[in-house]
């Protein structure tokens, strides 16, 4: 299992009229804990890019609890419980200041060739440095 925490300060425009964080931000949310995640790995997605690999989303599922407003810090817990292969899917929890859930899903992203656009498995150079974490 690989986990990765990455902290957000909520600004403005992230909000709706009700001053809360509008629901659409959480999967942003996602993908900031999710770039975080390959980067600290040393995949970032442009390094993953440039072997011809794209990582479109094909599923999300985001289940709200609490609200978050302006100003607070969030944490976003990311986590991948399986190696990589034909598809990579990151589990996500969203904290508040006061260590409160208030949002969790998950993320399943593909892999398909930049030029043909067709399924492909993950390239080699992810699986191996994912490997160690699932031994």
């Amino acid at each position: 299992m690989y986990i990765s925490e990455t902290i957000l300060e909520v600004r403005y425009y992230e909000t709706d009229l009700m001053g809360i964080v509008h629901h659409s931000n959480y999967v942003r949310y996602f993908e900031c804990g999710r770039s975080k995640a390959l980067k600290d790995l040393g995949l970032p997605i442009e390094k993953i890019e440039e072997e011809g690999i794209m990582m479109p989303v094909t599923h999300v599922e985001c289940d709200y609890k609490l609200p978050v407003k302006m100003g607070e810090i969030i944490r976003i817990v990311s986590t991948i419980k399986d190696c990589p292969r034909a598809r990579i899917i990151i589990d996500t929890v969203i904290y508040n200041q006061k260590n409160e859930v208030v949002c969790s899903g998950s993320v399943t992203l593909g892999f398909i060739n930049s030029l043909s656009r067709k399924p492909t498995r993950a390239p080699e150079s992810v699986v191996k440095v994912f490997s160690p974490y699932f031994m």
